[in-house]
């Protein structure tokens, strides 16, 4: 009875630590990393269709498991960074979604696109010519640089100012993405994380060498 009865509380103490660990990696999966895949095409050339990346979630504040927002923020987005998010209300057909777009202005910022230009407090965002017949143009803000596909040359926008606790984000392929240019700037409360890299692609779907890649910084 004694053998027993110590077999059964072994039992339970595995039990009982087989339930922390699996409660620890949710909570280190809703809070601190995630991966998502890349299913739409509205931030070529710099993501593709088929690929997947890493998200840091404690970049910018922290995040509660189920919660959906970020309960605490202890870092502001910088412009130019590539963030993963939950569309605002009345984003359309965005409600339970995980968006991915390119933040190009902060609280404060007024933000206009003038013959498909983009300018931010008056200023052209400085800008390449473009690079080849597919409409790719090489962007900086900063220290960050980065193509995007604009075949639209007449195309105006705004101006609209970023109001406090808000960022306006916008896709790489900036003429076929639904993002803050239809739906307003973006609560920084509703960004789930800044994406980090490329860990895997099946990009060749997309017709592009799906190695090269795997490993790319965002």
């Amino acid at each position: 009875m004694i053998a027993l009865e110590k077999i059964g509380a072994a039992a339970f103490e595995m039990f009982k630590g087989a339930i922390v660990a699996l409660l620890l990696v949710v909570f280190l999966k809703g809070s601190m990393v995630e991966a998502n895949q890349i299913v739409s095409g509205s931030m070529i050339p710099t993501l593709m269709e088929g690929d997947f990346i890493i998200v840091n979630k404690i970049k910018y504040g922290l995040h509660l498991p189920f919660v959906g927002k970020m309960v605490y923020v202890w870092s502001s987005p910088d412009r130019g960074d590539v963030v993963t998010f939950q569309p605002p209300a009345g984003s359309f057909d965005g409600i339970g979604k995980i968006f991915v777009k390119r933040i190009v202005a902060i609280p404060g910022d007024r933000v206009e696109i003038v013959d498909s230009r983009l300018y931010i407090n008056g200023q052209p965002v400085e800008t390449s010519r473009s690079l080849n017949h597919t409409g790719e143009y090489l962007e900086s803000m900063g220290d960050k640089k980065y193509k995007v596909i604009k075949r639209d040359p007449h195309y105006f926008f705004g101006p609209v100012v970023v109001p406090e606790g808000y960022v306006f984000a916008v896709g790489d392929n900036r003429d076929n993405s639904l993002d803050s240019r239809s739906w307003g700037p973006l609560p920084i409360e509703n960004i789930e994380g800044k994406a980090v890299f490329i860990y895997f692609s099946r990009a060749w779907d997309a017709g592009v060498s799906a190695i090269e890649r795997i490993g790319s910084l965002l």
